[in-house]
């Protein structure tokens, strides 16, 4: 019987050969995915928000503005890194500073830390109610999406109509992507002729009382068009 020399190579197609024959391959593959390790620590180290030391100190000393503006800071790279949401809880801090001075924008963006951070309906939909009142856009048209989805609140489609149509004043952009139109509430018969009249009156009633809507984000355009 021919007897394997020691020093001879294993046959390509045996369990062993295999290993062999790709165990260079196997230790590149292990490099690989060392080196891109390295590489998402290093820029998620990289993507830190720089902060203005001036306007901290302002922001630390109580200016509403600057407290809002050091919240914007944060919310725009809360996915800066590798789609982690690392800064959504600083943007928070700074947002409820904020808002407790009154500033209906930080409590829009506030309703959007509770709805996308927290999945907590109930408290996006409360921190709706003033920057709608306060005529901002993207709080009306996400405030009558809860009306319509019946997220955190019984559905309503007369005040799911009435904020909706008042977002249309604004020049508005929808971020989380849930569109619901107006047009095909009614094409598909979930609204009766009595509840979009309502919701008319309602919407012709807070334009008449508070002015038209004016939008956070004036640049962007609409993704809802009223036809």
């Amino acid at each position: 019987m021919h007897a394997i020399h020691k020093y001879e190579a294993l046959p390509m197609f045996s369990h062993q050969g295999i290993i062999y024959k790709y165990s260079h391959f196997f230790a590149y593959a292990i490099n690989v995915v060392l080196l891109l390790s390295h590489v998402v620590i290093l820029t998620g180290c990289a993507t830190a928000p720089t902060i203005d030391a001036s306007l901290q100190d302002s922001a630390l000393a109580g200016n509403a503005q600057a407290q809002y503006k050091m919240g914007e800071i944060y919310y725009k790279a809360r996915y800066a890194t590798w789609g982690r949401s690392v800064y959504w809880e600083d943007a928070a801090h700074w947002y409820k500073m904020a808002a407790d001075q009154g500033d209906a924008r930080a409590y829009y963006r506030l309703s959007q830390y509770y709805f996308n951070r927290r999945s907590d309906y109930n408290q996006s939909f409360i921190w709706l109610q003033f920057p709608a009142q306060q005529g901002i856009a993207e709080a009306q048209h996400h405030l009558g999406m809860h009306y319509a989805q019946a997220w955190g609140t019984p559905q309503n489609l007369t005040l799911a109509y009435k904020w909706i149509a008042l977002a249309y004043g604004g020049d508005i952009s929808n971020p989380s992507g849930r569109v619901v139109s107006l047009e095909s509430l009614i094409r598909r018969g979930k609204m009766t002729p009595e509840q979009v009249s309502e919701g008319q009156r309602l919407a012709a009633e807070h334009i008449a009382s508070h002015g038209r809507s004016w939008a956070i984000d004036p640049g962007r355009r609409t993704l809802l068009e009223m036809r």
